[in-house]
C-alpha cells in the first residue's frame, strides 16, 4: 500500500521540508540550477517499518497504519539511514519526539502559514480520491479496452466508479488557492460527463455476472434493410469514434491535472511512474500502439481546454491524436 498524496503533504508541508533531526534540519530541496528543476532529496522515513521484518519491526500493526502520518518522519537521505542502522538508540519513541519537537519548531521559528497547509492537504485529499475512482493507477489497462477493437467496452466497476466521480467532482468545495488547478480538474469533470453518457448510449451489459459493458453494434438488424443498414453503420462509426476520442481528451484532461499538481502542490507526483498513456489498436496493419496524449501549449493556455462537446466534433482533428473528424454522422 502506497503513502497517499494527502499524507506526503501533511509530512512535508507541517516539517517545512526539512529534515526533522534537530542537528540537521537541512532543507531537502537541492538548489535549481538553469538545466535543471529542484531535486527531492527527503525521503519518507517509517517509524515502525513498513515490512515485517524491517527497522522497530511490528507484524501486529496493520497496514494502512504503516503508512500513516502518524506512523512517518521526514528526514534526509544520510538521517535515514543513521536511524535504521541504529534502532536501538532511535526507538519508535524517540523517533516520535523527534518529530513533535521538529513541527513545534518549524510552527514557531519559520512563520508556519497554517491557512496555506489546511488547503494544500484538502487538495491532497481531492487528489487521492480522484486518483481512485478514476482508476489512475491502471489508467493503461481500464482505456485500452475502450481504445481496442473498434467496439469500446468497460468493467462495469469502472464505469460506476466513473459516475460516482462525475458527481463528486461536481459537489467540490475547492479552497481556491490554486485556480489553475481547480480549473484542471473541472476540465477533466466536463469530459468526463460528456464520455459517460456517450459511451452509455449504446452500451449493453455482458459477462456471466454483468461485469462488462460493451457497445453495442446496433446497425445489425433483423430484417435486412440496404439502406437503413449503411445509415446505422454510419452512425455506428461515428459514436466508436467520438467516444475514443472522448477518452482521449480524458487522457490529455488527466495528464493536465498531474502536471498542474506538480507545479502548485507536489513536485514529485506521479515523477516515477510518468505520464499516463493509453493503447489503441489494432491498426490496418494488424499493430498496437502506445502513445501520451497531452494538450499543446495554445490549448493549455484556456481555462478549459476542452470546448464543449459540439465544439470538440470539430476541434477533435487538430489534437495531437484522433480517430473522428466528421460533426455528424
Amino acid at each position: 500500500m502506497s503513502i497517499s498524496v494527502k499524507v506526503q503533504k501533511m509530512l512535508w508541508g507541517r516539517a517545512a521540508g526539512r529534515c526533522s533531526k534537530p542537528d540537521c534540519r537541512i532543507d531537502l530541496y537541492e538548489a535549481e540550477t538553469e538545466a535543471d528543476d529542484p531535486t527531492l532529496v527527503g525521503e519518507n522515513c517509517h517509524v515502525v517499518a513498513e515490512s515485517d521484518d524491517g527497522p522497530r519491526a511490528n507484524p501486529a500493526m496493520p497496514q494502512d497504519e504503516r503508512n500513516s502520518y502518524a506512523n512517518l518522519i521526514l528526514l534526509c537521505r544520510n538521517h535515514h539511514g543513521v536511524i535504521d542502522a541504529q534502532v536501538g538508540e532511535y526507538t519508535v519513541e524517540r523517533l516520535h519526539q523527534m518529530k513533535a519537537e521538529h513541527e513545534a519548531w518549524v510552527r514557531q521559528q519559520l512563520g508556519f502559514d497554517a491557512a496555506k497547509q489546511f488547503d494544500d492537504e484538502q487538495y491532497a485529499g481531492m487528489i487521492d480520491t480522484w486518483q481512485r475512482l478514476a482508476h489512475v493507477d491502471d489508467w493503461h489497462e481500464w482505456t485500452s479496452y475502450v481504445l481496442g477493437g473498434g467496439q469500446p467496452n468497460i468493467r462495469t466497476e469502472v464505469f460506476r466508479d466513473l459516475e460516482e466521480l462525475r458527481t463528486w467532482l461536481l459537489k467540490r468545495v475547492w479552497p481556491r488557492r490554486y485556480p489553475a488547478l481547480e480549473s484542471a480538474f473541472e476540465n477533466f469533470r466536463r469530459i468526463l460527463q460528456d464520455f459517460h453518457e456517450r459511451f452509455r448510449m449504446h452500451a449493453e451489459a455482458v459477462g456471466t455476472n454483468n461485469e462488462w459493458l460493451m457497445t453495442r453494434k446496433f446497425y445489425n438488424i433483423n430484417e435486412w434493410d440496404e439502406e437503413r443498414y449503411a445509415r446505422l453503420a454510419k452512425e455506428y462509426d461515428f459514436h466508436v469514434d467520438l467516444v475514443e476520442d472522448l477518452q482521449l481528451e480524458l487522457t490529455r484532461a488527466a495528464n493536465l491535472i498531474a502536471d498542474r499538481v506538480r507545479q502548485h502542490l507536489t513536485l514529485s507526483y506521479r515523477l516515477a511512474k510518468g505520464h499516463l498513456l493509453v493503447e489503441y489498436g489494432p491498426t490496418e496493419k494488424f499493430s498496437f500502439h502506445q502513445v501520451v496524449v497531452q494538450y499543446q501549449p495554445e490549448e493549455r493556455e484556456r481555462q478549459f481546454p476542452y470546448p464543449g462537446l459540439q465544439a470538440f466534433l470539430a476541434e477533435r482533428a487538430q489534437r495531437d491524436l484522433h480517430f473522428g473528424e466528421a460533426t455528424e454522422p
